[in-house]
């Protein structure tokens, strides 16, 4: 009961965050502004797509959670390998920066859906909430430098 409550909270809590970010991003040609302001877009639905499905995730499934966490990953790994134009390229690296912040505070939460010792655990909420602050700033940034 304490492990479902536990991924529980931390499904939540990556839900929460995902929903508030609308933006994250190589290799090939620059996109134009137009198609990347698109991508950026695409992302926001990525992840509200997401989020319904971490809310419909049976916390006692650990498997099913692990998958979901994975998933939530992809949208920012891809965001990371696009080419910004020109206009958007520092804002680019702050967004993948950001977006880098996002993986890292998702795989630590996948890393301690199973773990039992309580320093792991107090080390791991150290570094979520590090990852977490660092993506949280990075994409505000990001997203003002777009404006």
């Amino acid at each position: 009961m304490k492990t479902t409550k536990r991924i529980l909270a931390l499904l939540l809590v990556l839900a929460a965050m995902t929903s508030a970010l609308s933006a994250c991003g190589g290799s090939g040609d620059a996109l134009s502004k137009e198609d990347y302001e698109a991508a950026v877009t695409k992302l926001g639905e990525e992840l509200t797509s997401v989020q319904t499905d971490a809310a419909t995730l049976d916390p006692s499934d650990v498997d099913g959670a692990k998958k979901v966490l994975d998933d939530m990953k992809k949208p920012f790994s891809d965001f990371i390998d696009l080419v910004p134009p020109k206009d958007y390229e520092d804002a680019h690296e702050k967004m993948k920066s950001g977006c880098t912040a996002m993986i890292e505070y998702i795989d630590t939460v996948s890393g301690l859906l199973e773990e039992t010792d309580e320093t792991k655990l107090a080390e791991g909420a150290e570094k979520m909430q590090t990852a977490l602050m660092t993506a949280m700033t990075d994409l505000s940034e990001a997203a003002t430098m777009m404006q």
